[in-house]
């Protein structure tokens, strides 16, 4: 019940003001780093949200769970240096470089934590919440910080939390596995 909760949340923060003059939705679809590095992430949201609602696309993940786990999880780590590279740079429009250092410790602490719990299919979800959290985190802290947080950025990001918590619930229920899986 909690994956669904955070789903619509999730799905509700994609639409509703962000921050003054924007909404994650149209806002990622700037330039083609943008696109790379934010646009993909709402996608990857995207199918979160639909895994959570469509059985048929569950189904697909449930089918080629490992072959996903893997794509996505290099998808994360391009990602994870992606912002930490736009950070570093000091680009104007990015996150500040400790913004995204803290979403890295969050993000990979997860990936880490989900290691070893269930089965790859299983543990797909949290994957997708990943590598979403990798912007979201580091946004969220940015737009916070600079005081321009709108009722649709707590939507979005309390969404992620209800999400996460419901995924890891779920994981800690599997069984142990000692290998890949």
């Amino acid at each position: 019940m909690l994956k669904k909760i955070g789903a619509v949340l999730l799905a509700a923060g994609l639409v509703l003001p962000y921050s003054p003059g924007l909404r994650v939705i149209t806002a990622v679809w700037d330039n083609a780093t943008v696109i790379l590095l934010q646009g993909s992430t709402v996608l990857i949201l995207i199918a979160y949200v639909l895994h959570a609602f469509v059985p048929p696309l569950a189904r697909f993940h449930q089918r080629y769970g490992q072959a996903l786990h893997g794509f996505f999880r290099m998808v994360f780590f391009v990602l994870a240096g992606g912002f930490f590279a736009t950070a570093s740079a000091g680009r104007a429009g990015w996150p500040v470089l400790l913004h995204v250092i803290v979403a890295l410790a969050i993000t990979g602490g997860l990936l880490y934590w989900e290691q070893g719990r269930g089965t790859k299919t299983e543990r797909l979800p949290l994957l997708l919440l990943v590598c979403v959290g990798v912007p979201l985190i580091a946004y969220f802290l940015d737009t916070l910080h600079a005081g321009a947080l709108l009722y649709g950025g707590w939507v979005f990001t309390a969404g992620y939390a209800v999400a996460v918590v419901g995924e890891v619930l779920a994981l800690k229920a599997a069984p142990k596995v000692a290998h890949g899986g």
